[in-house]
């Protein structure tokens, strides 16, 4: 039983030297004369496998995601504590990071004025508007940056943005 279980994978196992002290030429081209028809078999099909183009490794999809970025500091924030503090700076940094998101798909706009007074600039303001809603977006990590901040990373995926964006033309 186990011999019979052995001897089919006996012949390619015997085979493989050859294979490697082949040439690039036809494994049928290299057999003995006295070959038997299994070990031709195999030769042939040593020989077709070969012939067979290699495929190449399929790249995996790249993910595209929109990143929004927020920081806080910890120092600045209302609390009657230090722990109160930290939430309201990863609250903070959160909703900094959602603005930021807001303006990549929304945009932002832009008002500017300026005041001249004989060839003199007496006042520039520059006023920037973000507007918009953002939905599903998810928080990548929230990170301490030394002993006073926190950096929250939110992101979209593509599908998300395109939902968004067809909600706010379909209210006009």
């Amino acid at each position: 039983m186990f011999s019979r279980l052995l001897r089919p994978l006996l012949l390619p196992l015997a085979l493989m030297p050859l294979g490697a002290c082949m040439s690039s030429g036809r494994a049928v081209d290299a057999l003995p004369a006295d070959a038997s028809p299994r070990t031709e078999a195999v030769a042939q099909l040593r020989d077709d496998l070969s012939g067979l183009p290699v495929p190449a490794a399929a790249q995996a999809p790249e993910v595209v995601q929109f990143t929004g970025l927020g920081l806080s500091q910890v120092s600045t924030q209302p609390g009657a504590s230090i722990n109160e503090r930290r939430l309201m700076a990863i609250r903070a940094a959160r909703l900094e990071a959602i603005r930021d998101l807001t303006e990549q798909i929304h945009g932002i706009r832009i008002n500017s004025e300026s005041t001249l007074h004989d060839q003199v600039l007496r006042s520039d303001t520059v006023r920037a508007v973000v507007a918009g809603e953002i939905r599903g977006a998810r928080t990548l990590r929230i990170t301490p940056k030394g002993d006073d901040s926190f950096e929250v990373v939110l992101a979209l995926d593509p599908d998300t943005v395109r939902y968004i964006l067809r909600a706010v033309r379909q209210r006009g």
